[in-house]
Formats: structure tokens, sequence, C-alpha cells
């Protein structure tokens, strides 16, 4: 297996668990699924177990979409634009979509960006107040370590700890101080400036104080690790675990098989001796009541990047082609680094207001100025679902707040319908349809790896391979062209007076 080296004392200190690594079962062609290896039915077929489960809690705390910049300045206002920005992210989860749309700001820009971001939980919206501050203080390359590991890794070495204390507890104290006296129904808002930017947090007193409690949250490592791995690696999911890897590459199974085990991300074969103390913000990724890890056993950092992203040509000149997780952890931290650079040009003046309350709610909170001017970019995530807001409510509280088309023609609203397919496909028995699957199945057996044995042999592993396959090959225009339809966008725009 290819992996790259800092240096040759680094290469032999490490050589030896790196055999280990490269004679890994994982990584031989040879290497079976468990349920082949013990010549069984797997327990996700039949009467065992559902085909598709979820284990453990689930929490997106990673992103399960990739990430978008949502300005696209070169297609839309063009490179030249030099007026000020506004950007709403109603439903941010993780900040990933506001740093690539910020990223994606011209070096020339010298306007002012102003950015809010809401989320209704108080731990994605902590996790997102420490991301701006440490972002706006520290230098880039320092500064991006520290997110990276605190946003995807369950163990931080004892300096991250220090950074994020100094940087970012003591400030949280201070607020939370001056406000015990003060009423629990109101916003309370404090206002940091770093340089040109400006890092501003909105919150009811309670969420002041949670904060500082989940920054100060102390867990015992042996214990979270213990929790961590019941979910992860809990041996009732080894079918489940075991199918997905069989879709990978003999590297590629070992890769995901190594963060499962250790918790941090890094390239395959870093030091991870450091690591052992158990992440502050705890209550971001465990109860910290009990220590139980939040998240299914299925949730993958990888989920929140585009593939084409993670490996491009700048990643793929720092390890092994095949070690995603390594592809992974350079990008998010160049991405990272980027960003905090954007945050502290002199030239240019950023904004980032941050809430924490139900998006139907947020338009009530926001300053008249900002209602006022409007934003260029509204970004919904998936409220928009009618087991949400729905898209008539959606459009109806945010809509008003789109910069006039006279003023920005590009201003737009862009909502996910995570589900729409999924339900369109359920409502018409699309794929239930002799026709339309054997249409889908006879395109994927063009390709040579797929046998044609495996067509109606459940218990073959090559035949998860060739499900995953044919949900490529699915007519999705046409399942969201019904969907669309059904649900009645042309009516819900127009309503809202789009």
């Amino acid at each position: 297996m290819d992996v790259t080296w800092s240096n040759k004392e680094c290469q032999t200190s490490h050589w030896r668990s790196h055999k280990l690594d490269c004679k890994s079962e994982l990584r031989k062609e040879s290497w079976k699924p468990i349920w082949v290896r013990e010549g069984r039915q797997p327990t996700f077929v039949g009467n065992d177990g559902p085909l598709l489960a979820t284990f453990g809690p689930v929490n997106y705390l990673w992103g399960n979409i990739p990430a978008i910049n949502i300005l696209n300045v070169g297609k839309n206002e063009g490179q030249a634009y030099s007026a000020s920005f506004s950007l709403l992210f109603a439903a941010s989860g993780d900040p990933r979509n506001l740093m690539c749309s910020m990223n994606g700001l011209p070096d020339t820009y010298e306007g002012t960006c102003t950015s809010v971001l809401n989320d209704k939980y108080i731990n994605v919206v902590a996790r997102n107040i420490v991301m701006l501050l440490i972002s706006a203080q520290l230098p880039p390359a320092e500064a991006a370590e520290v997110i990276l590991h605190m946003w995807y890794s369950a163990r931080l070495t004892q300096g991250m700890l220090a950074v994020i204390d100094k940087h970012v507890r003591n400030l949280i104290a201070e607020v939370d101080f001056k406000i015990k006296n003060k009423s629990d129904n109101v916003v309370h808002s404090k206002k940091w400036i770093f340089g040109t930017a400006e890092v501003i947090v909105r919150l009811y007193k309670q969420q002041w104080t949670t904060l500082l409690q989940i920054l100060g949250a102390k867990h015992d490592i042996t214990k979270t690790e213990e929790e961590r791995r019941k979910v992860v690696l809990a041996a009732a999911r080894a079918d489940y675990r075991e199918r997905e890897l069989h879709i990978l590459s003999g590297s590629e199974r070992l890769c995901s098989s190594r963060f499962r085990e250790t918790g941090v991300l890094a390239p395959l074969g870093a030091a991870l001796e450091l690591f052992d103390f158990s992440n502050p913000s705890l209550r971001l990724l465990f109860n910290e009541n009990d220590s139980t890890w939040l998240q299914s056993d299925s949730a993958s950092p990888l989920e929140g990047w585009s593939m084409q992203s993670i490996l491009s040509t700048p990643n793929l000149q720092r390890t092994a082609k095949n070690d995603l997780n390594g592809l992974l952890y350079f990008h998010v931290r160049s991405t990272i680094e980027c960003f905090c650079n954007r945050l502290q040009n002199p030239v240019s003046k950023t904004k980032t207001i941050l809430y924490c309350v139900d998006a139907g709610f947020l338009p009530k909170l926001l300053s008249t100025e900002i209602c006022t001017s409007g934003f260029d970019r509204i970004e919904v995530s998936n409220i928009a679902d009618e087991a949400y807001l729905g898209l008539g409510r959606t459009l109806a509280t945010f809509a008003p707040l789109l910069k006039k088309q006279s003023i920005n023609p590009h201003a737009t609203l862009l909502t996910l319908f995570l589900n729409a397919c999924e339900i369109a496909d359920r409502e018409t028995g699309n794929s239930t349809k002799a026709t339309v699957r054997d249409a889908r199945m006879d395109q994927v057996m063009k390709y040579p790896q797929f046998n044609p044995r495996n067509r109606r042999t459940a218990g073959r592993p090559d035949t998860w391979k060739m499900m995953a396959a044919m949900d490529l090959v699915r007519d999705y225009d046409r399942l969201f062209a019904w969907y669309m339809n059904a649900v009645g966008f042309e009516a819900c725009a127009k309503e809202a007076g789009m």
C-alpha cells in the first residue's frame, strides 16, 4: 500500500505498524464479508433482520450531503462584483456551506460579506461558535488543525484543549457571568471584533449557560471510547458494516475500518498517541450524562463533501490515493485554512451572526436593518420537506427576506428536497414495476464487474454492489417531476410572490 511520509525518520519509525497494514486481510482480493466466511445467510436478509436499518441515534452532526457554494459568484454576479453580500443559512447544520461560499469569493473582493447561521439544536450551534471564534483568532494553519479534529474526531490532544479553553471558553464564561441576573426570555447578544472580522452570537440566557457547560464538560476517555465503540463496532452490526466494505477496494476497506477503530480523522499511519483526551464539546458527540455516542453507526464525514473535491490533485499529492479518510483530512484542513485566511483578510470585511432557534421563528429575531436590505442567498437545507415546514410555509417565511430583483437579479432561495424521490417512488410504485426494475438492471449488467448470476441471489456479496449501482441509473428527473406536480411547486411559488 502506498503511503506518503514526511521524512525518512518518520518512515523508519512507522514501518513496523505499516507492515501490518500492508498484510491486512482487508486489503486482499480474496477478502469476503463475514457471512460468506461463516457460510450463512446475512442478518439483513430474510427473517434475520431488515434490509436497511439504522443503529444508534440518528443525528447528522457531520452532514449527509456534499457541501455547496451557494454564491457561485463567477456564474452569477460576476468576478468583478464589488457590492456587499448577505447570506442566510436558516438551518445550517455545520458550517461547511458557509466555508465553501466564502472561499469561492474572488481574491480581489473587497466588500463586506454578512452571514447569518441558524440551527435549532444548541449542540450544533455551540460547535459552530467554537469554529468561528477559533477561525478568527488563530493563525490559519493552527486553527485548521484544531477545528478539523473538534469537528470530526472523538479525541483531541492536550494542546487542542488548551486552545479551546483560551480562545473560546473564557470568552463564553465572561458573557455567561454578565447576563447572570438578566431576563431568561430575551435574546442576549455579544459581538467580538477580530481585525476585519466580526462574530456576533445571539442566544437566550439558558443557551449561553448550556454552551459554557458543553465546553466545560469532562468525560473519562475510557468511558467515552467504550460507548463510541458500542455503536460503531457493534457485533450485531458486523454484516451491515462488511456489506458496505465489500463495495470498496482493499485499501479503502482498511482506511474505513481504521477510522471506526480510532475515532480520529487522520491519514492512515498518522501518529495518534497524543489524542488521549475526550473532545471537550462532548455534548456534540456524546450525551453529557452517560457519555453515549450520539450518532448512528453509518455516520461518515465523507458524506458531507463531494468525492470530486476529495480526490482533487492537491490532496492526491499528500497521501495515498486509496486513503479516503486521509484525502478527506487534507481537503477539510485546506478548506478551513482558506476560510480562516478569508476571515483574517485585511482588505475585506466579514460579519457572522449565529442564532439557535427554530427556522420558522428566525425572521422575528433578525434585525430590521438586515430584513430591510434583504439577502442575496438564502439556503434552508431540507426544511421544505413535508416532515418539517413544507414548501408553502418555507417560501412564505423566507421569500420576503430575499433582495428585490431590481437590486440583485441573482438573489436566490435554495432548498433541498431530501426525500422527494423516495416519496415519489413509493407513491407511484415505480421501483416495483418489473419493466422499470429490469431496465435498470440491464443497464448495470453492461459492466463486466457485475455477474448475471447475482440478479436474484440475495446472499452473494456482489449483489450489493449491483444494488448500489442500480441507484445510479434511476430516473430521478422523472421522479422529481412527479413530486413537483404533487406538491404544487408553481402554486406555492406564486402564492409567495416568487
